[in-house]
């Protein structure tokens, strides 16, 4: 054993013994060289290692620049970390199983009967209560630490994170948005009542930007289960639901109706004929992005490419202090001009556009948020909470206040 290697096989032994985890070495061709802290193997691959290498997706000659957190589809994750010694891909290490809550008797039913493992029950039931429980953000911490003990290469939890969920994009919608809401589709999260009211308003305004920005959703394990039988057709159900939600958002949005139901027989279709849960997740990804792009193409048809350029502005600016002379400098128009342009397409003047689309803002942190009304004028720079609440009964019919106690769905924050 070369020094290179026994290095590994070190660094192996220790990472085993302190995380209390099964770790394997395999070389780039598929030999696997060592393994540590040898656990029961899952029984549904039939006692052999290699069976799990199509499960998770592994492809032993493929390198990363990154820790990649692989899930099986019996609820299982691993870590792989390729190892590289002077720019030299050595192998990958294979840390886990593990899963990120106790899976309950429902899903560990379905998962026996997708798999048709009936004779093997017990021996599942038993595999499942042995596993380490590792939380999905410990989880990735745990992967940058390892990662940086194989290749001395720092990277944050927030990069691990995107370069995963890169990962996980279909591959053909390479140029398209970072999804991180593909992790929230891993948890069938749409049927959360507060995470389905954000992603149908973002389809419904068509903003492909802030898909993004969708986080923070509970793990699927402890999501709600549509169909005891099988874990398959609990997440097809979900998606079909999803797609039904989002197709009606999208009509509300603009979409053509013929259109919008198109799509949605299609995707249904599509569904029913998946049978595998991977593909299946990233189908319902290329819902959400498809029809909020569509959604997106109807508003800007409706306006020029200069006041498409104001609107986008104002709305990635919410949050800053916008005045009719930046618009006018960032489209390179006198202010005159723009104020012409604006109210023959728009219908109302650029401040009247701005105050509207700061008050919606304003709505859905009312809605969907604890902050204070005294912070959400300060956030969207009105000078005043005074005058806040002026432009915001214009506008709604009601106070902040009175506006929050109608519609907030979360515990109510009180505010002086």
């Amino acid at each position: 054993m070369n020094t290179d290697i026994e290095s590994v096989y070190n660094l192996c032994n220790l990472i085993s013994h302190t995380f209390d985890l099964p770790v394997l070495f395999i070389t780039p061709d598929g030999n696997i060289t060592y393994e540590i802290n040898n656990q029961v193997l899952n029984p549904l691959y039939v006692n052999q290692k290699e069976n799990f290498f199509n499960p998770i997706n592994f492809d032993s000659s493929k390198a990363y620049d990154f820790p990649v957190i692989r899930k099986s589809p019996f609820s299982e994750k691993f870590i792989l970390i390729s190892v590289y010694h002077n720019h030299s891909f050595m192998g990958t290490v294979i840390i886990g199983p593990s899963i990120s809550f106790p899976l309950t008797e429902d899903r560990v039913n379905s998962i026996i009967n997708d798999a048709r493992a009936f004779f093997y029950r017990d021996e599942v039931y038993k595999y499942y209560k042995s596993l380490p429980i590792i939380k999905t953000e410990k989880l990735i911490y745990i992967s940058a630490l390892l990662y940086n003990l194989f290749n001395q290469t720092i990277l944050s939890s927030e990069e691990v994170k995107k370069k995963n969920s890169q990962l996980l994009e279909p591959k053909d919608k390479d140029t398209k948005v970072d999804l991180v809401v593909s992790e929230n589709l891993q948890v069938n999260a749409f049927h959360d009542r507060l995470f389905e009211k954000k992603l149908l308003q973002i389809v419904k305004e068509g903003r492909i930007d802030q898909i993004k920005e969708i986080s923070n959703i509970r793990e699927e394990e402890v999501a709600s289960i549509f169909s005891k039988s099988s874990y398959l057709r609990s997440i097809k159900n979900h998606v079909i639901t999803l797609i039904t939600l989002v197709s009606r958002a999208s009509i509300d949005g603009g979409l053509h109706d013929e259109i919008a139901l198109s799509l949605q027989d299609r995707y249904i279709q599509q569904v029913e004929e998946l049978d595998r849960i991977d593909e299946v997740k990233l189908l319902a990804k290329e819902v959400i992005y498809t029809y909020t792009e569509k959604v997106q193409e109807v508003k800007n048809e409706r306006y020029s490419k200069t006041v498409t350029a104001c609107k986008d502005y104002i709305y990635k600016h919410l949050y800053d202090e916008i005045s009719h002379d930046d618009l006018a400098k960032y489209v390179e128009l006198s202010p005159k001009y723009l104020s012409v342009l604006f109210k023959k397409e728009v219908g109302i003047s650029v401040t009247e556009y701005i105050q509207k689309t700061k008050i919606e803002e304003a709505k859905k942190l009312l809605k969907y948020s604890k902050t204070p009304i005294s912070e959400i004028y300060s956030y969207l720079n009105f000078n005043d909470q005074s005058y806040f609440t002026k432009v915001f009964k214009k506008i709604v019919g009601l106070t902040p206040k009175l506006y929050r106690e109608n519609h907030h769905l979360q515990t109510q924050s009180k505010d002086e």
